[in-house]
């Protein structure tokens, strides 16, 4: 099939290169941008049976006129000395009107075909705002020391809600323009933060590094190509041809979400970008390589193209397909960005393929021998340049630095593969050991992820230096129990003898302050300092207050009237972090300990930021067990289907799961010892696009390799077969693993910490495993178990002992 392929692109080569190049024009024209058609959050990544989706439709069931949302936090601070009146005046007669403003606000944006659409209004987002003028509740929003205030935006969007982002935006224009026109107070620090905030910058911070990452990509494969091969037209022609088939499978996709036939995230660009640069350029390598080998025989262009699309399509195909199989296992995940993800990927590494056969064919058929510039080839057929008297090396190694490398590991490894295979696990066992120990200490937490350069860090690193963290995301606890009606006085009693028992244990469960219908102001001091102020106030405006707290914490919704109400519990520690995962398992288990017997049987429904993400945690452990289950089975399924022989391809399966394990070691170490001290374990993306990455690209070099083992076999033997493969495909599989680990080290150009940590894993993991696993532990493996199958095997002369001829080559 392949060679009537490769005759077909050797004759017909100006059609396909103009097909490739008009359909990726066509579909760049026709496509809307990615960043309109991504998935903003408008729906949760969780499944629907999730605690909190769960308890998020119970609180719009009980509270249908309050949306739950987010959080934008104006921190406003003097350094050393408490706030001043005209700090309090700037507030009360600037800033807060310009807030209150919003609501009357209203904001377009365009849409991809040139018009206009209608983005919420911040009247529709915005819930309430919140500061120390607000009567009864002021000092609540003023720190123990004085020196710092807050002014807190409570929305009515999720915290990954893209709709929040132009009333984010118009609130950034509102401190700037106050900045500008001089009416900020001198000394007064104002910066923002809040879970809404955060999550605007994590998202923008994956937009620029996505940009950041492709101009690297392309910077370090054009450096890494030049320097391996010295020949220009062989790094341009991988670039255009991946560069084709990227833009085609952006395109497509961004035409299929614009439709609403399936959903995209920001991240998932950056992912498609390095994978397939990574992937497609190692591909276009086999192939130029075999072209090349066909250049060595003396072929012309014509018939070096068509032969060594012939001669690489199959081991090409099967090794793209275990990448394809392995990440496409992604889509059976729960989490929707890895769903996603295992379905584009493969999409664009589809394409990266058929670019490859076709397209990047095309390109070394239009320049011909040049593509090697300024190497020359002889114009005539000579024999095979890697056979000779002296056997499997031949006049190449001889004046190949490269292969006389190889040709040295191949003979080492026929002396002593058993010793040489030991001393390379001995070495690596220790970063294992490592990995199997921390393998479940993963980072939840989103403020961690971005640089300290980032407003929401610095607005945050401010809030903690003077409040509690964990006022810019409450934990809102639920309590429905039919048999109490809350708005009454035996219901504010009851629960006030719940809070009672919460506020004994506060210190052990983290908790700062507690919010409810019989707590409206907290238990804090500030708390006792505004039911001071409450007093003051006269009647009406009591009456007012007590009857805006009970709108606030008790439903009122359908048949759960006044039958729910609502707790806000304030964490000592960042409601986004990992530390507020680890406390919130223990604060529900004494929720529902503590219950005073009137509330004995009642539901109780936690929801959050922080509760969003112990969800997250609990669906991507999940599905990173399942994957450690399905990637490992179906690559293992297409390993047998391709070399026949069940033990060896269980072995290969093996090999990269410990190259991946070691790998994991070897980056929690690194990134340990660059911040011990605010180490709080590897992101929790790492380990499942890792593991799933590395035992696909793993298995991908393995199939060049063991295929072409078979076919050096039938001229060399079981054993000396095993070395002539490793010496003609060692020079071109270490420089595409070396491409390829540059491809992934250009995620260390991305601001956020995951990007940083899964560079700097992928580019170790591919070069473990093309310079140790695919080297020398798989064929130690192969010599050993060819000499223990016969006991002369170790002396098989040169074309004894063949094995059956197959079609797979490199």
């Amino acid at each position: 099939m392949f060679q009537r392929l490769g005759n077909l692109v050797a004759r017909g080569w100006p059609v396909v290169l103009g097909s490739w190049c008009l359909l990726a024009v066509v579909l760049a024209l026709s496509s809307p941008p990615w960043n309109q058609v991504t998935d903003h959050g408008q729906r949760s990544s969780l499944p629907p049976d999730t605690p909190s989706n769960r308890a998020q439709a119970f609180y719009d069931t009980a509270f249908p006129h309050h949306r739950l949302g987010s959080t934008i936090v104006v921190v406003l601070r003097r350094q050393g000395e408490p706030l001043r009146q005209e700090d309090k005046d700037f507030i009360a007669l600037e800033l807060e009107p310009a807030l209150d403003d919003l609501l009357f606000t209203e904001q377009r944006a365009p849409t991809a075909n040139g018009g206009e659409r209608s983005t919420p209004p911040p009247a529709a987002v915005i819930d309430s705002i919140q500061s120390l003028n607000k009567k009864g509740a002021g000092p609540l929003f003023v720190s123990r020391d004085k020196q710092a205030t807050v002014v807190v935006v409570e929305l009515k969007t999720q915290f990954q809600n893209h709709d929040s982002w132009p009333t984010i935006e118009a609130i950034e224009g509102i401190v700037a323009k106050l900045r500008r026109d001089g009416k900020v107070p001198q000394g007064l620090e104002v910066s923002l933060t809040g879970s809404a905030y955060a999550n605007r910058d994590v998202v923008l911070a994956e937009r620029q590094s996505a940009a950041d990452i492709e101009i690297w990509t392309v910077f370090l494969v054009i450096g890494l190509l030049f320097v391996i091969y010295r020949a220009p037209l062989v790094a341009i022609i991988p670039l255009a041809t991946v560069f084709i088939a990227v833009q085609i499978a952006v395109s497509v996709l961004s035409l299929l979400a614009g439709s609403g036939l399936l959903t995209i995230s920001e991240g998932l660009k950056i992912y498609i970008t390095v994978l397939a640069y990574g992937a497609g350029v190692d591909y276009c390598l086999f192939l130029t390589a075999r072209y090349r080998e066909e250049l060595d025989h003396g072929e012309v262009a014509k018939h070096g193209v068509a032969n060594a699309i012939g001669k690489v399509g199959d081991a090409l195909t099967a090794s793209a397909a275990t990448v394809i199989a392995g990440i496409g296992m992604m889509f059976f995940s729960d989490f929707d960005r890895y769903r996603q993800a295992g379905l584009g990927i493969p999409f664009a590494l589809i394409i990266v393929l058929l670019c490859t056969l076709t397209f990047s064919a095309a390109l070394l058929r239009l320049v011909g021998r040049a593509a090697f510039w300024p190497r020359r080839f002889p114009t005539h057929p000579v024999q095979d340049p890697h056979a000779s008297a002296d056997g499997p090396l031949g006049k190449l190694w001889r004046r190949d630095t490269v292969s006389l490398t190889w040709h040295f590991v191949g003979q080492a490894l026929l002396k002593r593969p058993g010793a040489i295979w030991l001393a390379s696990v001995l070495i690596l066992l220790p970063f294992f050991a490592i990995a199997v120990w921390q393998y479940t200490r993963w980072d939840y937490g989103l403020g961690g992820n971005l640089p300290a350069s980032a407003r929401s860090v610095q607005g945050t690193t401010a809030i903690k230096e003077h409040f509690t963290p964990g006022m810019t995301g409450p934990v809102i606890v639920l309590l429905h129990q039919p048999k109490v009606e809350f708005r009454s006085a035996e219901g504010r009693e009851t629960l006030g003898q719940f809070v009672e028992r919460l506020k004994k244990g506060a210190e052990d469960l983290k908790i700062a302050d507690i919010r409810s219908i019989a707590t409206p102001a907290g238990i804090t001091a500030a708390a006792k300092e505004s039911e001071a102020e409450l007093a003051k106030l006269n009647p009406s405006t009591q009456t007012e207050l007590r009857e805006r707290a009970v709108d606030h914490y008790v439903s009122d919704g359908g048949d759960l009237d006044g039958r729910v109400t609502r707790l806000d519990i304030v964490l000592t520690v960042d409601p986004l972090s990992g530390r507020a995962l680890q406390h919130l398992g223990r604060l529900e288990e004494a929720l529902r300990a503590e219950l005073p017997p009137a509330l004995a049987g009642a539901e109780v429904h936690v929801l959050g930021p922080t509760a969003g993400l112990r969800d997250l945690q609990n669906v991507t452990t999940r599905d990173l067990r399942r994957m450690e289950i399905l990637v490992p089975l179906v690559v293992l399924l297409i390993l047998i289907a391709v070399l026949r022989d069940v033990v060896v391809s269980l072995y290969l399966i093996v090999s990269v799961l410990f190259s991946y394990l070691v790998t994991l070691g070897m980056t929690i170490v690194v990134f340990w010892a660059l911040d011990p001290a605010g180490f709080a374990g590897l992101d929790w993306k790492v380990p499942i696009l890792l593991g799933t990455i590395l035992v696909a690209v793993g298995e991908d070099y393995n199939i060049f390799l063991m295929t072409r083992v078979k076919e050096e076999r039938v001229r060399h033997g079981p054993i000396h077969g095993v070395t002539a493969a490793l010496i003609k495909t060692g020079g071109i599989i270490s420089s595409c693993g070396v491409i390829m680990a540059g491809t992934f080290a250009a995620l260390l150009a991305g601001s956020l910490l995951e990007l940083k940590q899964l560079g700097f894993a992928l580019a170790v993991g591919v070069l473990l495993d093309t310079m140790v696993v695919r080297p020398v532990l798989v064929p130690a493996f192969l010599i050993w178990m060819a000499r223990r199958s016969s006991s002369d095997a170790a002396v098989v002369p040169h074309g004894a002992g063949a094995a059956p001829l197959q079609r797979h080559s490199v």
